[in-house]
């Protein structure tokens, strides 16, 4: 089942993160700006990425305090709002010759972290 609000915090997730590693990139991520900014570029991007995801499926899951399964419908949903946007990111920044290995490893950092990040929530709230 799709729940909307869901997968639009996780595309919302995802574009504020990109918005911050563009920002912030040399001085934050990538100091010597080697490569262009990118969550899988660099350690740091990739840790804060994972972590503005796995911070959107918390608060999802903090609002289920039903079956584990139904947590993890809902970090499905915030992983494909994600994922969705990760491919427009990449389509507009260009996406190189390596993007089915970028949009491949992306999408398993997200859903990892987002479904970490359900689950989590969602045993809290059941306490």
């Amino acid at each position: 089942m799709i729940r909307w609000r869901s997968v639009a915090l996780g595309a919302a997730a995802f574009i504020a993160a990109h918005i911050v590693l563009m920002s912030e990139w040399r001085a934050w991520f990538q100091p010597l700006g080697d490569y262009p900014p990118w969550f899988l570029n660099s350690s740091r991007a990739l840790a804060f990425t994972a972590g503005m995801l796995f911070t959107a499926s918390l608060l999802v899951g903090l609002g289920n305090r039903d079956a584990a399964r139904e947590a993890m419908v809902a970090g499905g949903n915030v992983a494909a709002g994600a994922i969705v946007a990760m491919c427009v990111v990449l389509t507009l920044t260009g996406p190189g010759t390596l993007f089915p290995i970028a949009l491949t490893i992306g999408a398993g950092v997200v859903v990892i972290s987002s479904a970490v990040g359900a689950l989590t929530g969602s045993a809290i709230a059941r306490r």
